[in-house]
């Protein structure tokens, strides 16, 4: 659409993972929306610009870009706009970029953050956009400071598999989805049949390596099964340079799940992963595993 057909009031940002902190960023956004009768508008990316600029050192995702969408319509944003972050729209100046947003998408408000930069001049505060948007007819509005939240805080929390503390900061617990896959089917000789789960995606995050309890949903059912999973590479069946995998025991559950989708919310890491002298040994660490799992609210 262009600024003739739709008038917006946008917040930019990757918004991955739809924190507490940006749930409460688009209340704001909706509220000043409804005073200046704009569409609340997203503008995001598809990508994180940083694995244009760094790749590197570019961050495990949050979230699909298709589940951002669908988190951010949940959060009563009317419009999403998604650009992919290339090389072209790392040139744009802030006068550029605010200048596209305005003519292109009908933005005639913009939210920023008091210390939001972006633009290739990354302009020295926030009083130079609302000058820029004075100019070019966009008014840019200061959005409200929430301290505490942060994609970064919610990755670090994961990488050290405080997946509760990431709950906190979520405000729901964090999931991946992924495919049943074959794997060695060792676990259904000790009584732990395991679904091996390759994830959807391989820019996704993973947890610190470890023993967890998990809800699950099959192939997108409401209802959640209670599972225990084990993130890391099986260091009692295989040997230290094996690959991570995700292995899932769905409690009580029994059938065939090979070819299924699952998605795995992270309740609580029980444990660290570790090697035992025996596969018995293993046996009745599972065992206290699972029953740990099933009485953990």
């Amino acid at each position: 659409m262009t600024a003739t057909e739709t008038h917006r009031i946008a917040a930019i940002g990757m918004f991955d993972g739809v924190h507490a902190g940006h749930r409460s960023l688009l209340g704001y956004l909706r509220r000043e929306g409804a005073l200046r009768h704009l569409k609340a508008a997203v503008v995001t990316f598809n990508n994180h610009p940083a694995e244009l600029v760094a790749a590197d050192r570019a961050p495990r995702l949050l979230m699909t870009p298709r589940d951002k969408i669908g988190a951010l319509r949940a959060e009563g944003v009317e419009d999403i706009i998604l650009l992919h972050f290339d090389e072209a729209l790392r040139r744009l100046s802030a006068r550029e970029f605010m200048t596209m947003l305005h003519a292109s998408y009908g933005v005639d408000c913009l939210v920023v953050g008091y210390d939001h930069r972006f633009g290739r001049d990354r302009l020295d505060g926030f009083d130079d956009y609302v000058a820029i948007g004075r100019e070019i007819g966009l008014e840019v509005i200061c959005a409200r400071e929430e301290s505490g939240f942060s994609s970064t805080a919610v990755r670090d929390s994961l990488l050290r598999g405080h997946v509760e503390a990431a709950t906190a900061l979520l405000g729901r617990p964090y999931y991946i989805d992924g495919t049943v896959v074959a794997g060695k089917r060792l676990g259904r000789t000790i009584g732990f049949p395991t679904a091996n789960l390759a994830p959807l995606s391989d820019r996704i995050l993973i947890p610190a390596r470890g023993v967890y309890v998990a809800d699950v949903s099959i192939d997108g059912a409401p209802a959640l099964r209670r599972a225990m999973l084990n993130i890391g590479h099986r260091p009692t069946v295989d040997g230290p340079d094996a690959p991570d995998t995700i292995e899932v025991h769905v409690i009580d559950y029994e059938g065939d799940l090979y070819g299924h989708l699952m998605r795995v919310h992270f309740l609580h890491r029980l444990r660290s992963e570790r090697a035992f002298d025996s596969l018995e040994s293993l046996r009745k660490q599972l065992c206290a595993d699972r029953d740990a799992a099933s009485a953990w609210i």
